[in-house]
């Protein structure tokens, strides 16, 4: 069996393709297209069976992540979307909530307030009123929501977004309401709160509707097509898409459901950082993914990664599960820029792929952390992508030179220099945040690099954080991408409860995990996923009253029944990010939630060679640090045999990435081919 996986991101589209029986693995990055994404995703798939030497025919499975819903939202590129709402409440999303959902910019005098998601004059009215326990008070006016329809059909708009009061209680309304615009509008694509997000809060279920109504469409298209051009050069196996919660889907149900693609791309490399964990009992890492755009941090603890049900995207409250990543604007394409009081500055623009850094050669005028880093040597011109892809080394140095190193009154190296350590400070705070400002101590943890640029800044962040150990696992250019292969399938379902814990019983909680159970065992049936052998995993989103969070916890019963073991785990998860408990407090059930896994992705081993000599080096390369340039011999990773060592300073190369390593630091290769490098305390 061949396995592929495809990552669309911002820069390069990133392909590896398993063989489950030998254990060998097919690498290669091909540059994304943005301006159709289909393009790209099909000329990586056509490279990868070139290198291989397979039939498509012979290709059983394809795991897909992509950047591009988040993408859509961030850019304001989405479907042309109309919002149906009650009477009285079209502005909720500018009006959005009292307390500033953006709190880094409270205090900005000169803020301005995000584009609504839905101009004003498509958030559309319609009679109808729920009250808060799901009683109604106003009935649906249905020739009203008609007019509606009318009105919709006559205009460009591509998505209607269906958001009623208090229907995550009774969603009778927005049923009805769907059912009769799905008929009178059949080439729209149209979405109900209760679908999206059944959760209280009408300004979060807003939001997340519509963001989700905005994705339909293009999101449809796109997998309409990406599948009729697979089916087209003779793939007829299974594909599946990553979402946000690091699990597979079908495509069916992601077309449904969009939302869930959010942090598509990002939890792939998530998905393989769990495999990797497991294998190597490695129970608690931080997790740094450094790709073009962005370098994302989130944890691995317990051998399972930290999970979130609400994010804010572009200043947009989201809300789906989704594995807990922290992003900030320092990836290898961020444009650094120097600010009117001549400070370094990095992102959040990116050079994307086109033109891209202006080391490749393809047009780019401004420098980025790529061309910084090929100015000092940590990236070699001649073998970057194996040699595929040949960097300009005079533009990345021209470019230095004018926009950083002159109005900074620094030579070019020491203007790159800054650059680097401005980044690392920027990918340093984030880790901080996760784990820190969270009640962790990043010492405590491995250090778990990937992403083209990720291992080119591991060493240094480590020492910045405190952390002895760094692992960079095989691929980790393309991990993202090997994740698709390795991840199973994970399907989330919820449903509000909002009730004092001491006012449920056993059995009502029984009763609605049950009932959550039968309603996904009945859609995986529908969609036609395969439900023998499917995991359940039981959670609840719990507060303390008054409080405007929650926190998830897992429902396990144990021999006091399930209600107390509940009440224990929210005390022990809150103790820990708040270092404090309430007991004269009721505890609050939120919601419940359940995940339905079922085994999908390959749990093999890469085929590894037979240990032999210690490697010599390939060559030599001068590498800028600590104020001097250096001449450091330079090991190809693919020579270095299981147990063997390499004392540094030395560096690392492999296809997708390279690591530097300075005087003290070992790196070794374990039985996974992880290359594990140990810096000195």
């Amino acid at each position: 069996m061949k396995r592929i996986g495809l990552d669309v991101g911002g820069t390069f589209t990133d392909v590896v393709m398993v063989d489950d029986e030998e254990g060998r693995i097919w690498s290669t990055k091909v540059p994304t297209t943005p301006k159709d994404r289909v393009i790209g995703t099909i000329e990586g798939f056509r490279k990868i069976l070139e290198l291989s030497g397979t039939n498509s025919a012979d290709v059983s499975f394809i795991g897909h992540g992509t950047t591009m819903a988040t993408n859509m939202v961030v850019e304001g590129t989405g479907a042309r979307t109309a919002l149906v709402t009650t009477r009285g409440f079209r502005d909720i999303l500018e009006l959005r909530r009292v307390s500033r959902h953006d709190r880094a910019d409270l205090y900005d005098l000169l803020f301005d307030n995000p584009r609504p998601l839905v101009e004003r004059r498509w958030r559309l009215e319609v009679n109808e009123r729920m009250r808060h326990d799901g009683s109604i008070e106003t009935p649906l006016d249905h020739a009203q929501l008609e007019a509606l329809a009318e009105q919709i059909r006559a205009s460009d708009i591509e998505a209607v977004a269906v958001c009623f009061l208090h229907a995550h209680v009774n969603p009778q309304h927005e049923r009805e309401a769907v059912d009769t615009l799905r008929r009178l509008l059949p080439e729209r694509f149209v979405c109900a709160s209760h679908e999206v997000n059944p959760e209280s809060m009408e300004y979060e279920r807003a939001s997340s509707t519509v963001i989700n109504a905005m994705l339909g469409p293009v999101c449809g298209r796109y997998i309409g097509r990406l599948i009729g051009a697979l089916a087209q050069h003779g793939f007829a196996g299974k594909f599946l898409f990553m979402q946000s919660n690091g699990g597979l889907a079908s495509p069916a149900m992601v077309a449904d459901k969009p939302i869930v693609l959010l942090e598509s791309g990002p939890a792939g490399g998530v998905s393989a950082a769990i495999r990797n964990c497991e294998k190597s009992e490695l129970k608690n890492a931080i997790l740094g993914d450094m790709g073009g755009t962005t370098f994302d941090v989130s944890l691995i603890r317990d051998s399972r990664p930290e999970l979130r049900n609400k994010s804010l995207l572009h200043t947009y409250t989201v809300r789906s599960p989704s594995i807990d990543i922290d992003s900030v604007g320092a990836g290898g394409g961020s444009i650094v820029w120097i600010d009117a009081g001549g400070g370094v500055r990095i992102g959040p623009e990116s050079a994307g792929a086109d033109p891209g850094p202006a080391c490749y050669g393809r047009g780019g005028t401004a420098p980025t952390v790529t061309d910084c880093n090929l100015v000092l040597g940590y990236i070699d011109p001649d073998s970057f992508l194996g040699g595929e892809f040949k960097l300009d080394a005079q533009a990345a140095w021209r470019v230095v030179d004018e926009v950083i190193a002159q109005p900074l009154g620094v030579s070019v190296p020491e203007a790159a220099q800054v650059v680097r350590s401005v980044a690392n400070a920027l990918m340093a705070q984030a880790i901080r945040i996760m784990t820190v400002e969270r009640g962790y101590d990043p010492r405590e943890f491995s250090y778990i690099c990937y992403g083209g640029a990720g291992p080119v800044h591991a060493v240094d962040l480590a020492h910045e954080m405190g952390i002895r150990r760094v692992v960079i696992p095989p691929l980790p250019g393309l991990f993202s991408a090997f994740g698709m292969t390795v991840a199973d399938q994970q399907y989330d379902y919820q449903r509000p409860l909002e009730s004092d814990l001491a006012m449920i019983d056993d059995a009502t909680l029984h009763a609605a995990l049950d009932e959550l159970a039968a309603q996904g065992m009945e859609e995986l049936e529908r969609h036609g996923v395969e439900a023998q052998g499917v995991k359940v995993v039981r959670l609840a989103d719990c507060r303390y009253a008054g409080q405007p969070d929650v926190i998830t916890v897992e429902v396990q019963a144990d021999a006091q029944g399930i209600r107390a073991a509940l009440a224990q785990a929210f005390e022990d998860a809150h103790l820990r990010q708040w270092n404090f408990i309430s007991k004269d407090k009721p505890v609050v059930v939120a919601n419940v939630r359940l995940q339905l896994v079922t085994t999908t992705g390959w749990r093999g081993s890469v085929a590894s060679a037979d240990g032999g000599a210690l490697p010599q080096p390939v060559r030599t390369r001068e590498v800028y640090f600590d104020g001097h340039a250096r001449t450091l011999p330079v090991f190809a990773r693919t020579q270095i045999p299981v147990g063997a060592t390499i004392v540094g300073p030395a560096v690392i190369e492999e296809h997708s990435s390279c690591a530097v390593l300075k005087a003290s630091h070992v790196a070794r290769v374990d039985p996974d081919l992880n290359l594990v490098i140990e810096l000195a305390a």
